[in-house]
């Protein structure tokens, strides 16, 4: 398996162009075709008391706006990324995400927080999509890939994480695997752990076990762990589900989203 196709969302922000910049990057190391979108929604969806107020003229000038602000977006994706592929999605941007998302191998967005007709939203991509999502930090300009953390818990989510991200770990020179283990717990099986070392090295994979224990927040473990070992990125498994409407998330899941400094590569 290898990613042959990369698809993210590009806003008008100085994080969107270092996003893409490490996207760009990325898919040149890989030999992988780009696709960045670009686009709102249209304000009579996004604002409607606006428009009803406004009228005709909110209307128009929005639409001018957004216009200019797309044309900006799309000079930069071609300097930045030249000879990727460029599509405007007037639409949500999580849902323009998984829209396309058919086309694609990875998806990569940021984990900072946006309003959800300006930029994609981290969590629902990475629970509506389908793909294995890499999200980046703020600013992140390189997505490394020498030195990977695998947070190993044995279940469908982290055993689809591994095998997602394995396009990435045959390249690494150091891979960890991480079991955390709580007050509650521990965190994976020796059996587990052993199945999933064999599983890594008949891909090439060269992987450690390294074993974590905390009291407090495992995410945050987590975290500290692989910044303290200069790890490029997080592979990990999210766990959630909708209730009333809403994702609810589990704890480490939710910690990586709302606290890493890494990128983290997310499978559901």
């Amino acid at each position: 398996m290898s990613y042959k196709t990369i698809l993210m969302h590009v806003e008008p922000t100085p994080g969107s162009e270092a996003r893409l910049q490490a996207a760009a990057e990325l898919s040149d190391k890989l030999g992988a075709q780009l696709i960045g979108l670009g686009g709102r929604a249209s304000m009579i969806r996004v604002a409607p008391l606006a428009v009803a107020e406004g009228g005709s003229y909110a209307v128009q000038t929005w639409a001018e706006d957004e216009a200019h602000a797309l044309a900006e977006v799309e000079a930069t994706f071609h300097r930045v990324a030249p000879g990727a592929i460029w599509r405007r999605a007037p639409d949500y941007p999580t849902d323009a995400l998984c829209d396309n998302a058919a086309g694609a191998d990875l998806i990569i967005t940021g984990l900072e927080r946006a309003g959800t007709d300006f930029a994609p939203n981290a969590a629902d991509t990475v629970l509506r999509s389908g793909l294995p999502v890499l999200a980046l930090p703020a600013g992140h300009l390189q997505i490394g890939v020498e030195r990977l953390v695998i947070a190993w818990k044995d279940t469908r989510e982290a055993r689809r994480a591994v095998s997602d991200a394995l396009p990435l770990l045959r390249r690494a020179s150091e891979v960890a695997v991480v079991s955390v283990s709580t007050g509650s717990g521990v965190a994976a099986t020796p059996a587990s752990i052993e199945n999933l070392i064999n599983r890594l090295a008949h891909h090439g994979v060269n992987a450690v076990v390294e074993p974590v224990s905390t009291r407090h927040d495992a995410g945050e473990k987590l975290i500290n762990f692989a910044t303290s070992r200069r790890a490029d990125l997080i592979v990990a498994g999210a766990f959630g589900h909708s209730r009333a409407g809403e994702w609810l998330f589990g704890g480490m899941t939710q910690t990586l989203l709302e606290c890493s400094t890494l990128p983290v590569l997310f499978s559901h």
